[in-house]
């Protein structure tokens, strides 16, 4: 893979000469408007195709599939403009493979709301090794506030990507509450009855772990967390569910706040089997 930086009068043509690469594919791999036009300093990404295929008439994005023994979630990559859809037409370029070699693995995750367009998921999945539905909140007595994820789930399913359950405790206003966290931190029964549902929703869905959202805990709560997420781990582990425990960035073990002085990273490094570290800035 080689990058490219568009300089004043290249065309996409001669780009395409340069690198010996097809014009159609570097147009459609990088989001080139059908005119070929471009912008002075934009970046083109040149990838060399090491297998294609060109779309016989009755064929399916399935059989090409099995045609060249590769999954539905591989053609889906190394063709974006599919945007997660298996509609092809007769005459269409499918990239099989590219020839440069992987240097690595990556693993990615994201959170969605049950709301997010249906294009914007099913183009983004095949890339994400997990999607975390945002998110099963905490009700007044206790118990779990359902969720209305069933078209992530069938969305990530059919586009190969892992459904990871979230627990919040964001409460029916739509708001995280400390008055929700302290009541199941510091509540054994209440603890074991939000576990059991947590457990079962994740059977019934099919959801292949857990991540654990608590904000805003008072700093007394700090102990009371850390047993809850061992808890968790107790009841999933067996079952070869992991628990993931989201956390505030600190930059310091006694930084001030309530984001922070209740997420110990000791403790909860140990609770859990991994930790997220939530940040939200953009910048150089």
């Amino acid at each position: 893979m080689e990058i490219h930086i568009v300089q004043p009068g290249e065309t996409l043509y001669a780009i395409a000469g340069r690198y010996g690469v097809d014009p159609g594919i570097l147009r459609l791999s990088n989001g080139v408007p059908a005119d070929g036009s471009l912008a002075v300093g934009q970046t083109l990404v040149i990838q060399h195709v090491q297998t294609f295929h060109l779309v016989q008439p009755g064929e399916t994005l399935s059989s090409v599939a099995r045609q060249y023994g590769v999954t539905l979630r591989s053609l889906y990559r190394n063709n974006f403009w599919l945007e997660g859809t298996p509609s092809i037409l007769a005459g269409d370029v499918l990239v099989i493979a590219y020839r440069e070699e992987k240097l690595g693995g990556i693993f990615t995750n994201g959170y969605a709301y049950p709301f997010i367009r249906q294009a914007l998921l099913s183009s983004t999945l095949p890339y994400m090794s997990q999607l975390t539905p945002f998110t099963y909140g905490i009700d007044a007595s206790g118990g779990l506030l359902p969720l209305e994820d069933g078209m992530l789930l069938t969305t990530a399913r059919q586009l190969g990507t892992a459904p990871l359950m979230h627990l919040s405790t964001l409460t029916e206003d739509g708001n995280f509450s400390s008055e929700r966290a302290v009541m199941i931190l510091t509540n054994s029964n209440l603890r074991y009855q939000l576990i059991g549902q947590i457990a079962a929703t994740i059977s019934a869905k099919g959801y292949q772990g857990l991540d654990v959202d608590f904000e805003y805990i008072p700093p007394r709560q700090r102990e009371d967390y850390a047993r809850f997420i061992r808890e968790l781990r107790a009841q999933l582990a067996p079952l070869g569910l992991p628990v993931v425990v989201a956390l505030a960035p600190k930059t310091n073990a006694a930084q001030r706040g309530l984001l922070y002085e209740a997420h110990d990273y000791a403790l909860l490094g140990a609770a859990a089997d991994f930790v997220l570290l939530m940040t939200y800035g953009w910048g150089r």
